[in-house]
């Protein structure tokens, strides 16, 4: 695939989950549990929020790395790790086209993380 194409074809992705994951996100002044009843209904209706807002933010983070992939590619700095700033390969972007690091440092950052754990 040449770069081109596959950049094309990348950012029809990024597009389509963008307008996917947009279509189904609440505004957070929507979120709305009912909490009235008794105490397990307010336990019930609280987790269910936290839930929701959980959610929200998780998919409010995915929109900002689909916007930062597409601006990476407007700017011709997509597919540069970086961390290492050597290439990630196409078959990676592919499955993860937002990703912003190469498979050896996402392993080292791990191994760091893990680490950083143990030490604590």
């Amino acid at each position: 695939m040449t770069d081109t194409v596959f950049l094309e074809t990348i950012k029809n992705m990024l597009l389509n989950q963008r307008k996917e994951i947009l279509s189904h996100i609440p505004f957070e002044q929507d979120l709305h549990v009912d909490t009235d009843g008794d105490e397990i209904d307010e336990i019930q209706g609280n987790l269910l929020l936290a839930m929701q807002k959980q959610l929200l933010t998780r998919n409010n983070t995915k929109v900002s790395k689909i916007d930062k992939a597409l601006r990476q590619i407007e700017d011709g700095t997509y597919g540069i790790c970086e961390d290492c700033e050597d290439h990630i390969p196409q078959k990676r972007l592919l499955i993860n086209p937002y990703t912003t690091i190469c498979v050896d440092c996402a392993e080292d950052r791990e191994m760091e993380e893990k680490q950083n754990n143990r030490d604590k």
